[in-house]
């Protein structure tokens, strides 16, 4: 064919190794840029764990876009004239800057995000006051990635978060609750839920916050007490709460409702109950 026979494979050839060389170059260089500062995170303590992932994922994410702008510039140099280019850089900035409007939003809002501390790796968040949270599992200059409780991954758009809600700050309050019958005796219920305390605080040591200064307990487990009587027309409701680190709350919250319901079971303590008549209508 005559086509394959005016290529110049010589240049070809060049054109091949000058962009399989710019490839490997380039990530090359960004995969040893990840692994000193990894390496530099994993031997010091100059920056919390989560701040060091949090800088990981960005990192990883960036380098992405970074690599992809500099490989297509290496792929198109050799037809293109980057000096005609910079004169119509004018006309093209405009076209894709109405193109690239919502991007560069979503760029922007990441870097404050990122880099005011708004929320991290790991993180359990509310975006936009939904009614559903979940755990920030991937963030970058452009989107967030969010596992929500049920499961589901969900990305959103920097540019679209409005309000963000964060449970994780160092540390998160326990707060669980349960209500009982009146019938029951409020003595009873107060002294099977401090019960429920003590093995919790056997069991979730390692959970509890410590006060620096002193070396204690910032809140171990106690009964906070019964909420006022007209909290629920069904019954009383008694509260106990503790203060953990925020990276063990997901975990503490649930054996202590696992506690709190075998307790009650076990000790046959009646439940609040509604009861619905239903009237019937003679029609004789």
């Amino acid at each position: 064919m005559e086509w394959i026979q005016n290529i110049d494979f010589t240049a070809f050839k060049n054109y091949t190794i000058d962009l399989l060389v710019a490839i490997f170059l380039t990530y090359g260089v960004i995969y040893l840029l990840r692994f000193m500062v990894h390496q530099f995170f994993k031997r010091t303590d100059f920056i919390e764990e989560k701040k060091e992932e949090t800088i990981e994922t960005v990192m990883a994410n960036s380098s992405k876009y970074i690599a992809l702008i500099i490989i297509l510039l290496a792929a198109i140099k050799p037809f293109i004239d980057f000096k005609q280019l910079m004169v119509a850089g004018g006309v093209l900035g405009i076209v894709i800057g109405f193109g690239a409007q919502k991007s560069m939003t979503d760029f922007i809002n990441g870097f404050f995000f990122l880099f005011e501390g708004q929320f991290r790796k790991g993180d359990f968040v509310q975006i936009n006051e939904s009614l559903e949270g979940g755990t920030v599992v991937d963030l970058g200059f452009r989107a967030v990635k969010i596992r929500l409780i049920n499961g589901k991954v969900v990305t959103i758009a920097n540019g679209e978060i409005r309000k963000v809600t964060n449970g994780n700050v160092d540390s998160r309050r326990v707060w669980e609750s349960v209500i009982v019958s009146f019938r029951e005796n409020p003595g009873k219920i107060k002294g099977l839920i401090q019960e429920v305390c003590d093995e919790l605080n056997q069991n979730q040591q390692a959970f509890f916050t410590i006060d620096p200064k002193t070396g204690e307990f910032v809140e171990p487990y106690r009964v906070h007490g019964m909420s006022s009587l007209d909290v629920s027309p069904l019954g009383y409701k008694f509260n106990m709460v503790a203060t953990v680190h925020d990276t063990d709350y997901v975990d503490a919250v649930q054996e202590a409702k696992e506690k709190l319901a075998q307790k009650m079971y076990d000790e046959k303590v009646l439940m609040p109950e509604q009861h619905v008549f239903y009237k019937t209508r003679n029609n004789g």
